[in-house]
C-alpha cells in the first residue's frame, strides 16, 4: 500500500491500479476465481508454452469499482485440447476474460492515506539513518531501537558521526563520505523541524530531501524516484516494530471481491470430414470457432488466506487429434505424408463450469526478514457438458516472489492432474514451470 501513502498525483494513480489488482492470482490462472490482476506470465510444459497478459483498473463507482481484461495465447504440441482448463497449454488458440465487479480493497480512506504516509516517511528516514550508520567504523556504529522516531534517530546518529567519522583503511577520515553523511542528516533534521505541511513529517518532505541526494546512490536508493522497488506498509512495520504509532483506519484483515466475466476462447484445429462413417483423409479442412462462456466469481480474503469460488455456463470442446497419413505411390516406391488432425468436425457442447481456489501466501517457511516470500494454491476445476460426462482438474502451484515487493516477480512450478470420463482422453499428469512479471502498480 505504499502508493496509497504517497502524496504525488502519479503515486495516487498507481494506488488506484494497485487496489484494482489487490488479491489477484499470482499464477494468472484463467479458472482461478482470485482474478488475473495486472502483469504477464509465461508457462512451459511438455505439451507447449503459454503466455498470459492482463490488466486491472479501478473505476469511481460505489457498486462496480474495478474492471479487468486478460488474454492468453497457447499452443499444444500433442494435438489434444480441453478448453476449460487452468492448464493453459491444453487450449490451443487465444483465451480471453473480460470482467467487472466490486472489491472491498478499493475504498477511499483519507485518514489511512495520510497517516500511513506519515509512518512510511518515518520508516524511510530510519532507512537513511541506518545507511549513514553503515559508513562509520565498527567501533562507532550505534544500535538505535526500532521504535525510535526520525527526530531522535537523526540526533543520535549526528552524535555518533561527530564522535567517530568514516575512515579509510589507514585510519584517515574520508572527507567526502563524512560530508555526504552530514548533508543527509542535516536535511532530515531540517525536515523534521519544519515539515512541509506544517504539522508532521510526510511524503512531500521525503521528496524534498530526495531531490538533494540524487547524485548519491547510497541514499537515493530509498527514494520513490529511484529504480529500486520500495517497501510497503507491512514490510516497514515488520522492519521497525513499535515505530508505527501513526497509521489509523487501516483496512481490516477480511476483504472480498465479487465480479462477473465474459470468457471467450478462440480455438482452431485441422480436421477431416466423415461421410457415412468413412473419413475423407485427403480433403484437408480447418475448424475455427469463438466459444463463449459467462462466469461469476466470489473471492474472500483473511490475512494470508484466500478462498475463491467460480461458477458459470458456456461452450467447451474436446479436440482429439491423431496422425493422418497419405500414401503417394510412384512406380515401385511409396511415400507417406503425415500430419496431426481430428477425424470428424469438432462439436462444441454447452457445459456447466465450476472451480475453486484456496491460497496461502506467504507460507510460514521463511523468517520475517527473509528476502523471498513463498505461496501455494490448490486449484480445482470441473466441467460437466449437458450431453453427459465430465472432466476435472487439480493443480497445485507453488511459487516464490521477492518479500519486499511481493508479486512484482513470480517464479514457480505447478503439477496438474486431469481426469476425463471420455476413455479416449482418460487421465493425465503434467508439470508446468511458470515465470511472471508484475509492474509496481500491482499487489504489494
Amino acid at each position: 500500500m505504499l502508493a496509497l501513502a504517497l502524496g504525488s498525483v502519479a503515486a495516487r494513480g498507481q494506488a488506484q491500479a494497485n487496489a484494482a489488482s489487490k488479491g489477484s492470482d499470482p499464477t494468472q490462472s484463467f479458472v482461478s476465481p482470485l482474478g488475473l490482476g495486472t502483469g504477464a506470465t509465461i508457462g512451459v510444459t511438455q505439451t507447449g508454452p503459454s503466455v498470459t497478459a492482463a490488466i486491472a483498473r479501478q473505476v469511481f463507482n460505489p457498486a462496480i469499482n474495478f474492471w479487468q481484461v486478460g488474454f492468453s495465447g497457447t499452443t499444444d504440441t500433442n494435438g489434444q485440447a480441453s478448453v476449460y482448463s487452468s492448464h493453459q497449454s491444453d487450449a490451443p488458440g487465444f483465451k480471453g476474460k473480460l470482467g467487472v465487479g466490486h472489491s472491498s480493497f478499493i475504498r477511499f480512506r483519507p485518514v489511512f492515506t495520510r497517516t500511513a504516509g506519515e509512518f512510511l516517511t518515518q520508516a524511510w528516514c530510519r532507512d537513511e539513518v541506518n545507511e549513514v550508520n553503515k559508513t562509520l567504523p565498527a567501533i562507532g556504529q550505534i544500535k538505535i531501537p526500532t521504535s525510535t522516531d526520525c527526530k531522535d534517530a537523526v540526533s543520535l546518529e549526528q552524535d555518533a558521526l561527530k564522535a567517530t567519522p568514516p575512515v579509510d583503511q589507514d585510519g584517515k577520515v574520508v572527507t567526502a563520505t563524512q560530508t555526504a553523511d552530514q548533508h543527509i542528516l542535516q536535511a532530515l533534521a531540517k525536515a523534521v523541524e519544519t515539515p512541509a505541511d506544517k504539522v508532521s513529517l510526510g511524503p512531500l518532505d521525503r521528496q524534498n530531501v530526495c531531490n538533494t541526494v540524487k547524485d548519491n546512490k547510497s541514499f537515493f536508493q530509498f527514494c520513490p524516484d529511484s529504480t529500486n522497488p520500495q517497501p510497503g506498509l507491512t514490510d516497514q512495520e515488520k522492519k521497525y516494530p513499535g515505530l508505527d504509532t501513526f497509521t489509523k483506519d487501516a483496512p481490516g484483515k477480511f476483504q472480498f471481491k465479487i465480479w462477473g466475466s465474459w470468457a471467450p476462447t478462440l480455438t482452431s484445429t485441422p480436421y477431416r470430414n466423415v461421410t457415412d462413417g468413412v473419413p475423407d483423409l485427403a480433403d484437408k479442412q480447418n475448424w475455427t470457432r469463438l466459444l463463449n462462456s459467462g462466469v461469476g466469481d466470489v473471492a474472500l480474503y483473511y490475512g494470508p488466506w484466500a478462498l475463491g469460488l467460480e461458477g458459470g455456463f458456456g461452450e467447451t470442446v474436446d479436440i482429439k487429434a491423431q496422425n493422418i497419413c497419405k500414401n503417394i505411390v510412384s512406380g515401385t516406391y511409396t511415400a507417406q505424408q503425415c500430419s496431426m488432425a481430428m477425424v470428424g468436425k469438432p462439436m462444441p457442447q454447452s457445459t456447466w463450469l465450476a472451480s475453486g481456489t484456496l491460497q496461502l501466501s506467504p507460507l510460514p517457511i521463511f523468517g520475517s526478514m527473509a528476502s523471498l516470500s513463498s505461496g501455494a494454491q490448490v486449484i480445482y476445476s470441473y466441467a460437466a457438458p449437458t450431453s453427459g460426462g465430465h472432466s476435472s482438474e487439480l493443480a497445485i502451484p507453488l511459487y516464490l516472489s521477492p518479500a519486499v515487493t511481493q508479486m512484482s516477480f513470480v517464479i514457480g512450478i505447478q503439477p496438474t492432474w486431469d481426469w476425463n470420463t471420455d476413455p479416449t482422453i482418460g487421465h493425465k499428469f503434467s508439470v508446468t514451470v511458470f515465470i511472471g512479471a508484475r509492474p509496481p502498480i500491482t499487489k504489494q
